[in-house]
């Protein structure tokens, strides 16, 4: 019912997009004031500490404001809630927060606020926080004085002001009063922030709905009265809407839309290289039981490297919209060994390892695909696996990544998570591999490599850069030796917009739409 229904969707998206062809409605925005955008995925939850999903980071950044601020041009860290740090020792940091800052129920913004959320809402075991291994450096929070708060290491940590990006404070008196009126359940569908707009509404499955702030700390921003976020996992619903008008500006463009898009001229391609990669988890520990039992042999997951052509998939199926990746990580990021070669494509290797281990005769292979583009991959793919004597089996979640992560936690995702990871913005794998490579902290555990996890460790209480670049070499080679994962490609974030509707788009994949604004 599920795939007759997509179909189904599918088909009268382009119908819809043929009728906007060709009577040429326009995509006029109907007040110069708001902004509709066209979300590929849902948002599960508004406790930003209880997810990993990127669209939930994008919605963060605009509710409740980062204690510091990137660049979206040159990749700094900038002052933002934060105004001035330093370092007093190899554990200990020094913050002054930004005086005058309030939420939007007009309480202030103080040390204990960065306390309370660091250590009360993910360091703390029984919050269960998917984010706690981003944290796991932090030993303590200080509060000195009102504006001025310490965090102390376990231990030297290299990627502080990073991490501290994605640091987004909130209200203790607010988050307590209505935890204990309404259940921790509460915070899953409300937000207190400081940020530039203010949390209205959150319709589950459908829809965020957001006003300004009219008392936000940076004078003259947002210049936008409201933001409206749509959930449209459909990827031709979401070309036709924003070819309708119905949205200003759809994330997550595939590249075979982009012709269509051009032929409206009120319309532009936004296109920008990111940090995100696609790549295949293979359930190497064989956690998900009998149907992974044959990626427990790593014969088979070398088969499976070499049955499939990337390349080709890259050219005929992302248009070249994206650029091969051969190691378990982005080359934009530190310690980045691009020598790594990869397995080649090679079906008859495929078929002789399959033999070896004793799959001669193939099996089922679960993927899981995440986002509309991923089971586009892995359609091609299958083709590819077929001819090994592989069968795909292409679990369709896509706009489901809230139920994927809960399968995943629980160990009973089969097969290959066939996904992307966007580093949490990190230019360090340090924002990738810990949540996937390591336990207890790391919620997607795959693959246990003791050997592995010690590198990753070592690599996260050193500022030795060299020698992290020498424990990150390591790690490359050991997860593309033994096929941990299977590395796909680095992405280019491509949004469709309104031409008029003028934002910056970074390589952290975050739309700064809190300095948004339409040309006059």
């Amino acid at each position: 019912m599920e795939q007759k229904r997509g179909m189904g969707s599918c088909w009268m998206g382009v119908v819809m997009i043929g009728v906007f062809l060709v009577f040429g409605f326009g995509t006029a925005h109907a007040a110069k004031t708001s902004l509709m955008v066209g979300f590929e995925d849902v948002v599960g939850t508004m406790n930003y500490y209880q997810t990993t999903a990127r669209v939930d980071i994008q919605t963060a950044m605009l509710i409740y404001d980062p204690l510091v601020e990137r660049d979206p041009k040159t990749g700094n860290i900038l002052p933002h809630l934060v105004t001035e740090w330093k370092s007093l020792n190899d554990t200990t940091w020094e913050f002054k927060l930004r005086p005058g800052v309030k939420f939007h129920n007009g309480n202030p913004l103080n040390a204990e606020c960065i306390r309370f959320t660091i250590e009360d809402r993910v360091l703390d075991p029984k919050q269960k926080s998917p984010l706690l291994p981003n944290w796991k450096w932090v030993k303590k929070v200080e509060v000195v004085d009102d504006l001025t708060f310490r965090i102390i290491t376990d231990g030297p940590y290299p990627l502080v002001l990073q991490r501290l990006n994605f640091m987004f404070p909130w209200d203790p008196k607010w988050t307590k009063e209505m935890v204990a009126k309404n259940g921790e359940e509460y915070l899953s569908s409300n937000a207190m922030g400081v940020g530039p707009f203010k949390f209205v509404r959150f319709v589950k499955g459908e829809r965020i709905e957001l006003v300004r702030n009219e008392n936000y700390w940076k004078k003259g921003w947002p210049k936008l009265e409201k933001i409206t976020i749509r959930f449209i996992p459909e990827m031709s619903t979401r070309l036709a809407e924003l070819m309708a008008g119905g949205v200003d500006v759809a994330h997550a463009i595939l590249p075979d839309q982009i012709p269509t898009l051009e032929t409206n001229k009120q319309l532009k391609v936004v296109e920008v290289p990111i940090l995100r990669f696609f790549f295949w988890m293979f359930d190497g520990d064989g956690r998900a039981g009998e149907k992974s039992v044959p990626l427990k042999d790593v014969r088979v997951r070398r088969a499976i490297y070499h049955a499939i052509d990337r390349e080709a998939i890259i050219k005929n199926v992302v248009n070249n919209h994206a650029d091969l990746c051969n190691i378990p990580m982005n080359p934009l990021q530190f310690g980045a060994d691009t020598s790594i070669k990869g397995l080649e494509y090679n079906p008859e290797k495929a078929k002789a390892l399959l033999k070896e281990a004793g799959y001669e005769k193939g099996f089922t292979l679960s993927l899981w695909a995440i986002l509309a583009l991923y089971k586009q991959v892995d359609e091609a793919a299958a083709g590819y696996l077929e001819k090994v004597g592989i069968k795909a089996d292409i679990k369709d979640y896509v706009g489901r990544w809230p139920e994927a992560a809960t399968l995943m936690t629980a160990g009973k995702l089969d097969g290959a998570l066939t996904t992307s990871w966007g580093m949490f913005s990190l230019f360090d794998p340090d924002g990738f591999w810990p949540l996937f490579f390591l336990t207890p902290e790391g919620p997607y555990l795959f693959n246990t490599d003791p050997e592995l996890m010690d590198w990753i460790r070592q690599s996260r209480k050193t500022v030795d850069q060299e020698k992290r670049k020498e424990l990150y070499k390591k790690a490359q080679h050991r997860i593309i030796d033994r096929v941990y994962m299977m590395p796909w490609f680095t992405e280019r974030a491509l949004h469709g917009a309104n031409k008029s509707f003028i934002y910056d788009l970074g390589s952290d994949e975050i739309p700064r739409y809190q300095y948004g604004h339409w040309a006059d």
